[in-house]
């Protein structure tokens, strides 16, 4: 038993760096999130405000950043209004992919929609406006992906418990 216990602790220990972080795919084990926008000006600033931090996938349009979208996506951060297709849709055809993604919506627009509507249909975790403080973008940021990397540490656990589990019996 004592050897099935450290495999256990192996296990987990591979799910998790030092720091109780998720590993992120592409760089290194930082945190992957998804920026959409299709103002480069935006894009780059959102690049150079996160690099340090995360790994930081840009797309300049909103099929490209559904498709850039995956299991290891922490957190996307979406423009609202974009040419072609906008960032509700964009939103919704994430969560098709990963239902569970964290999506803040980051716009110049306010009163674009109600906000109880876009809260009712879209259920972001937040909505933060460009010509705000930025440290709310970072800070929503920062939160959700640590909450992201919870819930899939979590799903991993329990996949790999029931796997354990199905084996024995």
């Amino acid at each position: 038993m004592a050897g099935h216990k450290g495999s256990d602790t192996d296990d987990f220990d591979d799910l998790l760096d030092a720091d109780g972080a998720r590993r992120g795919a592409g760089d290194g084990d930082r945190p992957v999130i998804v920026v959409v926008d299709d103002d480069a000006g935006v894009r780059n600033a959102l690049v150079t405000l996160f690099e340090d931090r995360y790994h930081v996938v840009a797309c300049a349009e909103a099929q490209s950043g559904v498709d850039a979208v995956d299991e290891e996506t922490c957190t996307v951060i979406l423009d609202v209004k974009m040419k072609g297709h906008d960032g509700f849709w964009t939103c919704h055809e994430m969560r098709k992919k990963v239902p569970g993604v964290p999506v803040i919506f980051f716009s110049a627009y306010q009163d674009l929609k109600d906000p109880f509507a876009i809260i009712n249909d879209h259920r972001p975790f937040g909505y933060i406006t460009k010509d705000g403080s930025i440290e709310r973008l970072v800070e929503a940021v920062d939160v959700a992906v640590r909450l992201q990397q919870m819930t899939v540490i979590s799903k991993k656990l329990l996949k790999k418990m029931r796997q354990e589990r199905g084996g024995r019996g």
